[in-house]
């Protein structure tokens, strides 16, 4: 923020109390008119608003480590590696895939197998009793001149055993078919998820590398920690690493602590220079202003508003992430009354400054206007020569 420099005299109030002399000095502002500016200084970075993203391909599951990256700021063509993958967990994941597909395989064909076996077997019985029911129904004889009393009983109770046995059998088979239904459906399941591992671990090897699509320079992006991503480190599917910008096209992109972010809109004025060239003052204007204030360092309690500029002509030394030291000039109002904040006083909800009535104070209502971070505007209650207190004098 940029400070207005104002003068300011002195009274001289002198106090008799019992044999001894207080001298005490309130100092006093002339108000008269002048120019009120508001502006604030910020810092930022250079950003590209075109960019390519890279990142950690989503096919597959779980972290991903870095075996190869190129270097940063260095200019990319199409096609070239930017990153490399480690392929030591796929290749891993690939055979135990394909060492659990045959395994799942197997027991598929021998389940097969004993379940043909044992329809064989339930059907062989069926038959078998089949024969014997006809054979018993066939020459059974009831006849008690022919075959005694006692034979015709047992003859009745091996019919109807046959008879429970037959619809025991088909009890049997009917099981057997939902069973031998439910076991190759659950192999199913295994053989499918098999095969899902197996075809993750393929895909992850065909994308071990990372190409740039288009020419460009390369950047890496940080994390929440503030590093960027190294050889060995670990990244997560979909996990930004980094971007390929389009250099034609940068802005600014300022960081404001929340308490000076006021009057802040689009349109207004910036002037900003870079970092290593701080001499060198260029122009542009806000394009957009955040609506939430967001903490930038966990160690730093300030919350900072974002706020982006469009420089006023493109640059040849602009490089994404180029640090920028930039002035806002958020508001500039010519021949007007105006104060320091420190001389504006309250009291149930009044404004009012101390105004100096011949060799006392008396309090004065004031209206304010426009402010900036010292002064305010005086749009009532005081007039050119008269002169205020800058502290409470009756403190």
């Amino acid at each position: 923020m940029r400070y207005k420099y104002y003068g300011y005299g002195a009274l001289l109030l002198t106090l008799i109390t019992g044999c001894s002399e207080v001298t005490l000095q309130v100092p006093v502002y002339a108000v008269e008119k002048e120019t009120l500016v508001h502006s604030v200084n910020a810092e930022g970075e250079l950003f590209a608003v075109n960019s390519v993203s890279i990142s950690a391909p989503k096919s597959v599951q779980g972290p991903r480590f870095i075996a190869a990256l190129a270097k940063e700021y260095a200019e990319v063509q199409a096609g070239d590696v930017v990153v490399t993958f480690d392929s030591s967990q796929l290749l891993k994941a690939k055979i135990k895939a394909n060492t659990g597909l045959g395994t799942v395989v197997a027991d598929e064909q021998q389940k097969r197998a004993e379940q043909q076996n044992e329809q064989k077997a339930i059907g062989l019985d069926q038959t078998l009793i089949g024969y014997e029911f006809s054979f018993a129904d066939r020459f059974s004889v009831d006849d008690v001149q022919i075959r005694s009393k006692l034979e015709i009983l047992d003859s009745m109770q091996n019919k109807e055993y046959l008879g429970d046995k037959r619809d025991y059998l088909g009890w049997q088979e009917q099981s057997f078919t939902q069973r031998s239904s439910g076991e190759l459906e659950l192999l199913q399941l295994q053989l499918g998820q098999q095969q899902s591992l197996l075809q993750q671990a393929e895909t992850g090897l065909a994308e071990l590398e990372i190409r740039s699509p288009h020419k460009g320079i390369l950047l890496f992006e940080t994390n929440w920690r503030g590093e960027k991503p190294e050889v060995g480190g670990m990244v997560f599917p979909g996990s930004r690493i980094g971007s390929i910008p389009d250099l034609s096209l940068q802005h600014v992109k300022l960081q404001v602590i929340e308490q000076e972010a006021i009057g802040f809109a689009a349109g207004q004025q910036v002037n900003f220079a870079l970092t290593a060239w701080p001499d060198d003052m260029l122009t542009g204007e806000i394009v957009s202003v955040a609506a939430v204030a967001q903490s930038r360092d966990r160690r730093d309690p300030r919350k900072y508003i974002e706020v982006i500029v469009a420089p006023t002509q493109q640059d040849r030394r602009f490089m994404p992430g180029n640090k920028i030291r930039a002035h806002i000039l958020v508001d500039k109002i010519d021949d007007i009354f105006m104060i320091p904040l420190q001389a504006i006083f309250s009291e149930q909800k009044q404004l009012y400054a101390y105004k100096l009535n011949g060799t006392s104070f008396v309090k004065q209502p004031i209206t304010i206007g426009k402010k900036s971070l010292s002064h305010a505007q005086i749009s009532e209650g005081l007039k050119a020569g008269d002169r205020i207190a800058l502290i409470n004098p009756e403190q």
